[in-house]
């Protein structure tokens, strides 16, 4: 008797067909379209200017310089140097001590990682770097000379910088690591996605470090003599302070450069190592018998969590003090302004991303090859506001819209940042909708079941996480608004800093109870709910 041919399955009709394609292309259109007009239009704008001589004054004269901007640049790579020295530390604690953390957890169990990612959601929500710097500088004042010694400034600096940050980081870091370890339940390897997601985290670090700004301008306003000065600090002072646009520009686009490659080689790990996650199943083990614990791993769970916690109060204590003191009188509204246009802006850029995530990796309009539409948002991964906010304030003046409200809307309405992280997961769970769909699932109710609800609560994490930045920030307020009319939270607080006015307030207005509590509460829901299900993978699926 001869063997009956195995019957070849067909290609899921939903990835296929025309429609599916279309609807794939359609998703994208809003990103594609803020992308353009919030970063690549500034960017070009933003090289553009640094070949000319202007200020911004209103019909001031703007002629060809050259290249004279960038030889004007007074101790660029030395500010570049400096920055990048700040992130070492957290650094360190994003790629060798959150994989440690997390292979312990992961080893104790579920118990484990869901402790530590209830206690490390609070750190998301109450990170203010305005509120934590200033805490620590007053920390600092019975040492003065630390902050104007120029041989002692820079440690400090460094210092108070991964202590604020330690926290977050840490956070972060058991996010992102955690999914590669319970790979280990599916019997996979780990070291590929592991050295793959640690890459792109030092990467990560790299573009925030080439970005400082707060730290060493509230501290310090980058002296003593330059020594804490930092590339956005060279290009808020020379264009924004100075009036130099062209030398500002010029600082500008050598970060902007740099942030491209950064960004550029962050995509292609992602894809070439084909990195996805996908979701085990909500209430059962990927396998009928349990995985037992070791009693050790209990033990030093244990031990890791409360060394971790310990870390975080012992660097929040300045924090924690700063949190007494007199209540400073702020202009009514103050939090609404705050909290409004933040709001907006997180909506916005993440809504933008969720949709081309979807049309990207779920949908996947150019089939097995689809990530690399990835790379057109490349570019710009890791660009924040400080590099582009040249061009950003030049057009809130051209508009009009200088000290109003409508101005503290953040500038940048696409976080391709969260285009790439719900772009992996969509990845993942689209294989297991292609797989459903060729076993006769209808494709459009699948669909919604497998990837769209699934990828619903890390987009909503996304969304609390660029709401509480964008209120945390203090540079574009400083620009945009000119009177304590119009001025956010974090902007009153850098006020009451300012010359003689300088006392022991609160800094409690930064992290208002209702946002901390009703963030906490979305964090750690997602976290213990989602993310804790979450199994990270690369090389070739299944379907490929």
């Amino acid at each position: 008797m001869e063997p009956q041919p195995v019957p070849r399955q067909s290609r899921p009709p939903a990835t296929g067909t025309a429609a599916a394609r279309v609807t794939g292309w359609l998703l994208l259109v809003p990103a594609v379209v803020l992308t353009v007009l919030t970063l690549v239009v500034p960017t070009v704008r933003t090289v553009v200017t640094s070949f000319h001589a202007e200020t911004f004054l209103p019909g001031s004269e703007s002629r060809n310089v050259g290249l004279d901007n960038y030889d004007a640049l007074p101790g660029f790579w030395t500010s570049l140097w400096f920055a990048l020295s700040l992130v070492v530390v957290p650094m360190i604690v994003a790629v060798v001590v959150a994989p440690l953390v997390a292979a312990a957890l992961d080893w104790a169990g579920t118990w484990a990682r869901w402790a530590a990612r209830i206690v490390l959601s609070l750190t998301v929500v109450l990170f203010s770097p305005v509120a934590l710097t200033i805490a620590w500088q007053r920390d600092l004042r019975d040492d003065p000379t630390s902050l104007t010694d120029i041989d002692l400034v820079g440690g400090t600096i460094r210092s108070v910088t991964a202590m604020t940050t330690f926290g977050v980081v840490l956070a972060v870091g058991l996010m992102i690591f955690l999914p590669v370890f319970r790979a280990r339940e599916r019997r996979r390897s780990l070291w590929p996605a592991l050295f793959a997601t640690a890459a792109v985290a030092v990467l990560a670090m790299v573009a925030i470090g080439l970005q400082q700004f707060t730290v060493p301008f509230l501290t310090t306003r980058f002296g003593p003599r330059d020594a804490t000065n930092t590339p956005m600090g060279l290009m808020y002072t020379s264009s924004f302070q100075q009036m130099r646009l062209g030398v500002g520009a010029a600082a500008a686009t050598i970060v902007l450069a740099i942030l491209a490659v950064l960004g550029i080689v962050a995509v292609l790990i992602v894809v070439l190592t084909r990195l996805r996650v996908s979701l085990l199943p909500s209430r059962q083990a990927p396998s009928a018998v349990p995985r037992p614990v070791h009693p050790g791993a209990i033990v030093l769970a244990a031990l890791v969590l409360a060394a971790v916690v310990t870390a975080i109060v012992l660097n929040a204590l300045p924090w924690l003090d700063a949190l007494g003191g007199t209540t400073p009188e702020g202009r009514p509204g103050t939090q609404a302004r705050t909290w409004g246009p933040a709001l907006n802006g997180a909506l916005v850029s993440v809504g933008a991303a969720y949709l081309a995530a979807l049309g990207i990796s779920g949908l996947r309009p150019l089939g097995r090859h689809s990530e690399w539409l990835l790379m057109a948002f490349a570019p710009w991964l890791f660009v924040g506001l400080a590099p582009l906010s040249v061009e950003f304030f030049r057009s809130v003046q051209e508009n009009g819209d200088v000290d109003t409200t409508g101005a503290l809307t953040p500038r940048i309405l696409v976080s391709t940042v969260s285009l790439v992280i719900i772009a992996v997961l969509c990845r993942g769970q689209s294989e297991r909708w292609r797989r459903q769909v060729a076993g006769g699932a209808p494709a459009g109710a699948s669909f919604l079941g497998t990837v769209v609800v699934p990828t619903l609560p890390l987009a909503g994490l996304l969304f609390v996480v660029a709401l509480f930045l964008n209120a945390q920030d203090l540079l574009w307020p400083l620009l945009v608004s000119t009177t304590p009319e119009h001025d956010t939270v974090t902007l009153t607080l850098y006020r009451l800093t300012e010359g003689f006015r300088q006392s022991d307030f609160s800094v409690a207005a930064a992290t208002p109870l209702l946002a901390v509590v009703l963030g906490a509460l979305a964090v750690v829901a997602v976290q213990v709910l989602h993310l804790d299900r979450m199994v990270a993978a690369t090389g070739a699926s299944e379907d490929s």
